[in-house]
């Protein structure tokens, strides 16, 4: 809850902006920058963004856990943008232990008007008390896409965005391998901790479109204090390119083009007789 308080009082410039995310280099640490860590202090945070203001869809603004914003107006060290939310998803019941319904996880795909880059979002809703937590969440899908990172604080109850790279590994060592289908986000989601919700973790894209996809959001408990090591993943949005028009696909479209305009030539000729 102290985090908590430092951010709801600051009010000045932060350190945080979208953070490119290194994709040259093998093996990942803080040392080399392939693992971007976090700060408690929102001043001194690379990944936090300030957000300004809420408009927030109908019916998900009040209670903290089920908050859905259609757009956040925020700051930045590279100055400012709005995020305009374009689809969600609302996974309910994901199991970490088998058998147990433990979380909520939202699924988010924001425009960014800064840049007019996709952003996709991640907030994962530890709901039950049973000493279970979640250390990363994942998103997939970025091979041959550039990345950046970031988050945003929600409600009091949001943890903050420990640390982002470029991997799928779930142990706590310092260096871990290069993955470039993988965004990892660390956290330490726990209900039992005081800490049941992760913040909006966010993934900037250079793709241009997003599709459906069976592996989008990954979630990995990794035994930190003794728990079962475990984890698993969900289908949702993953970014992909939008479609280009086969050279069939064109012939048919100026054929269509062209039939209309010999319709609409052959009634005003109609028109004038």
């Amino acid at each position: 809850m102290a985090i908590a308080a430092m951010l709801v009082t600051a009010s000045s410039a932060y350190a945080g902006d979208f953070v490119t995310l290194r994709d040259d280099l093998a093996n990942l640490n803080a040392a080399n920058g392939g693992l971007i860590v976090g700060a408690n202090n929102p001043f001194r945070d690379p990944l936090y963004l300030d957000a300004t203001s809420f408009t927030w869809l109908d019916g998900y603004s009040s209670h903290p856990s089920q908050l859905i914003a259609t757009s956040i107006s925020y700051s930045a060290n590279s100055g400012s943008g709005v995020l305009t939310l374009l689809d969600y998803r609302i996974n309910t019941g994901v199991e970490l232990l088998p058998g147990v319904a433990q979380a909520t996880v939202y699924d988010f795909v924001f425009r960014d008007s800064s840049d007019n880059s996709l952003v996709f979002g991640t907030r994962y809703i530890n709901q039950i008390n049973n000493n279970q937590e979640v250390n990363f969440l994942y998103r997939y899908g970025f091979e041959g896409y550039e990345t950046s990172a970031a988050w945003l604080f929600l409600s009091d109850y949001d943890l903050r965005l420990y640390e982002t790279g470029r991997t799928d590994d779930y142990s706590f060592s310092s260096t871990v391998a290069y993955d470039a289908d993988a965004v990892r986000q660390k956290s330490d989601i726990s209900v039992s901790e005081g800490n049941p919700y992760s913040g909006l973790f966010l993934v900037k894209t250079d793709a241009t479109d997003y599709a459906f996809g069976d592996k989008a959001i990954g979630y990995y408990q990794a035994g930190e204090e003794g728990q079962a090591v475990v984890g698993g993943f969900i289908g949702g949005f993953v970014p992909t390119v939008a479609a280009v028009p086969e050279p069939s696909e064109y012939a048919l479209m100026l054929l269509g083009l062209g039939v209309v305009g010999f319709v609409a030539s052959r009634r005003k000729k109609q028109n004038l007789a």
